[in-house]
């Protein structure tokens, strides 16, 4: 943020002065000094509470008055009257036993009522009913102390949680048991490659590349690691593939793009210091290109319905029909596929993430991915976790998967019906197109919500827990289905034509569309700035119509996108995304994806100071969390995804037979 931008945002709103009378949002004492002085201190009293202050109004007070004014643009602005804390209790022990009991009286505030979201649930942390019973006043004097003092304000504090040097989770079966199959996996691993290695006779590199006549070999040989390699650097000779080898290098910059997201977003949820940077960014229209980011995710559901609609008439086109039981058998194949990968990192986050590190926030992060991974894992192994106990995810930010996995069911519904009722195809689409808009629009108008996702900084401090906007029209695919059904439509009319037109419309009219895409998808985003400026009257009919319409533009652009890169517009983007390193750097996506929230909890959860947001220190991150998630997701890909690809591959291709289903329909997963 330049200094220039940060003083036009003080400028329209309150002056430098003003806003640094406020108190910090987030202020922690020293955890690692607090530690380091407990042998000094009794040994139940070596704890460290995170709390929650809320400030109690004053109207005689004019900070307060300025705090209230401040915080009332929510969707711009923090609350600052909602302050995050961190206490070493041996400190506010020493402070109180210092006060006059009638002074320590005082300053002791009861909660009051509270119109908003302030704390996490007690339940999603360990022992935090005796904590708040032993350190809830400690704290709340102490917090009162410092806020009369520098601000002459009051306000009610509670603990979240609180942590420790003695407080480690002990290790029970569970974790025991992810040792036992990562072992499990560790043997398999090295006994497939040296039985590869064995039956490898005379060809050399080329027995890995090929699969061999006996298909009792093969099974034995598919957790092969040098099969797997080679699986994985691997070029396909298929045409169709081949021309659409491009989408590897999507995949890896739609991966790029999320975990920027996310690393916005932890900032956030963590703690950064120089707040007014993040709120300046909403008085800046390039800065909304950042904050609305999230609607980018519709491209990546267009490219998977494009996909799943090219690979299915591909293979339809070789069969005699395709039926209804196709889809319940094509389901079923990809969840065998999908979900063993993703069940182990499930698991790893709730046995050993929260034994590799410790520090004020560790808990928050990790602690309660521990807890709520062992409470709700089943809504994720069901791919139904932005529907069940969305509000207590673990990995939260696999409702992608879900999403995916149940707009991949309807899609395939589709294409059968339009394979079927060929006479009917226009009708199908049309019917399909017209649910999309029409759904989300009755969300928008009867929930009165804004005509886009509004990202608000309150929102991201409790990753979107409490936001009802995310739960109800976000992450659910029945308000997303607009550009995943456009992108079917789109694979549909694609497969259609390759045949009859290789070159395709290179009219300067539409290579000119193609040219301004990208601009127009910036300027799309940046629209979205009129609803955080503005407080419309709701219901309304155009906000309603505006939300599905504005978000389905990206069907459009995401169609142009692809047409001319396939088309071949220009040379150097279609050299570029045709780059060889983008092929296994594209398998390893879905791998990559579901191990990022692993690295996002160790590098954002596990610091001891409150960092400097800016552009550095996100992208740091941001490359940080891209390199150590592809690391570990080429061990899981190479140990576990690919072989069961594999013994899918040797072992069902014979069943699959009899539902007329081919083993390329499963190869279409944008994020796989």
């Amino acid at each position: 943020m330049s200094i220039w931008m940060l003083c036009m945002f003080l400028t329209q709103t309150i002056t430098v002065d003003e806003y640094y009378r406020m108190p910090k949002i987030y202020d922690y004492d020293d955890y690692d000094r607090c530690v380091a002085e407990a042998p000094q201190a009794p040994a139940e009293d070596v704890v460290y509470c995170v709390a929650r202050t809320i400030i109690k109004p004053d109207q005689e007070s004019s900070l307060w008055r300025l705090i209230e004014h401040f915080s009332n643009d929510t969707k711009r602005h923090f609350r600052h009257d909602h302050l995050d804390r961190g206490f070493c209790i041996e400190r506010c022990r020493q402070l109180v036993q210092s006060l006059d009991v009638n002074v320590a009286e005082e300053l002791f505030v009861d909660k009051f009522p509270i119109s908003f979201p302030y704390i996490m649930h007690a339940d999603v942390f360990n022992n935090v009913s005796n904590d708040r019973a032993r350190y809830g006043r400690l704290i709340n004097i102490c917090q009162n102390h410092a806020l009369r003092q520098r601000y002459n304000l009051t306000g009610y504090t509670e603990i979240e949680y609180c942590t420790g040097p003695k407080r480690s989770t002990p290790i029970d079966g569970l974790d025991i048991s992810f040792l036992l199959i990562t072992g499990l996996i560790v043997v398999l691993v090295i006994s497939s490659t040296c039985y590869d290695r064995y039956t490898s006779k005379q060809l050399g590199n080329e027995h890995y590349k090929k699969d061999v006549p006996c298909r009792k070999t093969m099974v034995l040989t598919s957790f092969s690691l040098v099969r797997n390699w080679y699986r994985l650097v691997s070029r396909s000779k298929d045409q169709l593939n081949e021309d659409l080898k491009f989408f590897q290098a999507i995949r890896f910059f739609t991966f790029c793009l999320v975990v920027v997201g996310h690393c916005g977003d932890l900032f956030t949820t963590t703690s950064f210091a120089n707040t007014q940077d993040r709120e300046a960014e909403y008085y800046n229209p390039l800065g909304h290109i950042l904050i609305n980011g999230s609607l980018i995710v519709q491209s990546f559901f267009e490219m998977s319905g494009f996909l799943l609609s090219i690979h299915f008439l591909t293979t339809q086109a070789k069969l005699k029909k395709v039926s209804w039981a196709a889809i319940f058998v094509t389901v079923a194949y990809r969840y065998i596929r999908l979900t063993p990968a993703y069940a182990y990192i499930l698991l790893l986050h709730a046995t050993w993430l929260p034994k590799l590190q410790d520090g004020p926030l560790w808990p928050r992060g990790a602690e309660v991915e521990r807890n709520l991974c062992r409470r709700n894992w089943w809504t994720n192994l069901l791919y139904v976790n932005n529907y069940v106990n969305a509000d207590e995810p673990c990995l939260q930010q696999a409702w992608y998967l879900a999403c995916d996995y149940q707009l991949f069911t309807v899609g395939l519904i589709i294409l059968v019906a339009v394979t079927k009722y060929k006479k009917y195809v226009v009708h199908i689409f049309s019917v399909a197109g017209a649910i999309a808009i029409l759904i989300p629009a009755l969300v928008v108008y009867f929930y009165q919500f804004d005509g886009v996702f509004v990202v608000t900084l309150q929102a991201e401090r409790f990753i979107y827990w409490f936001d009802e906007m995310y739960h109800k029209i976000y992450i659910p695919f029945h308000t997303n289905i607009g550009c995943y059904v456009g992108g079917v439509v789109y694979g549909y009319l694609y497969y259609r034509v390759r045949a009859s037109d290789s070159k395709g419309n290179r009219s300067g009219f539409l290579k000119f569309l193609w040219y301004i895409t990208v601009p127009c998808g910036m300027l799309t985003l940046m629209i979205s700035m009129i609803f955080y400026t503005n407080n419309f009257e709701k219901p309304s009919l155009w906000i309603s119509l505006f939300f599905p319409l504005h978000k389905n533009a990206w069907a459009l652009f995401g169609a142009i996108v692809l047409y001319g890169i396939i088309y071949n517009y220009n040379r150097f983007v279609k050299s570029v995304v045709n780059f060889p390193a983008f092929v296994p750097l594209g398998r390893l996506t879905y791998c990559a994806y579901i191990s990022h929230v692993f690295f996002l909890k160790n590098f954002f959860y596990g610091t001891r100071d409150i960092p400097y947001f800016s552009n550095v220190s996100m992208y740091t991150k941001v490359i940080s969390v891209i390199v150590a998630s592809y690391i570990l997701g080429a061990i899981v890909a190479l140990t576990l995804e690919f072989p069961i690809s594999a013994l899918q591959k040797h072992l069902l291709t014979k069943q699959l037979g009899k539902y007329q289903i081919h083993f390329n329909v499963f190869k279409v997963f944008l994020i796989e």
